[in-house]
């Protein structure tokens, strides 16, 4: 299940005393100045003592529920200590056996809630920041679309548009611009030309093509952004071809880098 879905199923659940839910929100970001010393382990004991005094002064029941949820929490922020993400989101409860996890590359301060529902606050907070977003890469006639959530990718697609066949497919394999001239021998420089002339000459007809195709995409998939990265003139050619709203256009080479760098580059 994605992120996406997982907030929405997360805003309609409510629970029943005794059985409530824990809402973590703990700071793990190592790279902040006060964190260099695994800082997150004490703010996590020291929450769960405090909620515990909390809850012990009005349900025994309710203690026992927080109790064995947090022996779960700690064996899993434990099991997590080397490859710690910057900031780690928990929804857990005991009867209905609720458990859901956030690991994020963003940072979130250190919250705990016990609450009848999921408090969805601060995760809300950083969808705002960080939403459903396609990022749309071009270069010439081929495309990789990142479907990122709070700055991480949750899915990716390479796809060129094959001049033989005239329509777009899937790319397989590492980028490469004369794998649409089909198979065969090595292809000279001017065959090569002449690929890359057909290209231009058939331009507007696979933009096109490409709009219609990610008007349906940002619909299935429900971005709330969308983000054209490339040659400034073909991202504003390919924008008047769709319905969609396009939110930026980026002027930036990045189809064959390192997709969590580009999300780096991106989102700076």
């Amino acid at each position: 299940m994605t992120y996406h879905k997982t907030m929405k199923k997360l805003s309609n659940m409510r629970f029943t005393k005794p059985d409530k839910v824990l809402s973590l929100y703990l700071h793990t970001d190592r790279s902040h100045p006060d964190q260099q010393g695994g800082e997150w382990k004490i703010a996590l004991k020291n929450g769960f003592n405090r909620l515990e005094e909390y809850i012990e002064a009005s349900s025994m029941e309710e203690l026992k529920r927080l109790r064995s949820i947090r022996e779960n929490v700690e064996k899993y922020v434990e099991s997590m200590d080397r490859k710690m993400p910057r900031g780690l989101i928990i929804f857990a409860s005991a009867d209905s056996g609720l458990w859901e996890t956030f690991e994020l590359q963003v940072s979130v301060p250190t919250d705990f809630y016990w609450e009848e529902y999921p408090v969805l606050d601060e995760l809300q907070k950083m969808y705002q920041a960080y939403p459903l977003t396609g990022f749309i890469l071009m270069q010439q006639n081929e495309i990789k679309i990142l479907t990122s959530m709070f700055a991480l990718i949750e899915e990716s697609e390479s796809m060129e548009y094959d001049l033989e066949i005239d329509d777009w497919r899937m790319h397989q394999g590492p980028s490469h611009h004369s794998s649409s001239m089909g198979s065969g021998a090595i292809k000279t420089a001017s065959q090569v030309d002449h690929y890359e002339d057909r290209i231009h000459a058939n331009q507007k007809r696979w933009v096109k093509s490409l709009g219609s195709m990610l008007d349906k995409k940002a619909a299935d998939k429900q971005w709330e952004k969308i983000i054209l990265v490339g040659d400034k003139g073909e991202a504003e050619l390919l924008e008047g071809y769709m319905n969609k709203k396009v939110d930026a256009i980026i002027q930036k080479n990045l189809l064959n880098e390192n997709e969590n760098t580009v999300l780096e580059k991106l989102l700076a």
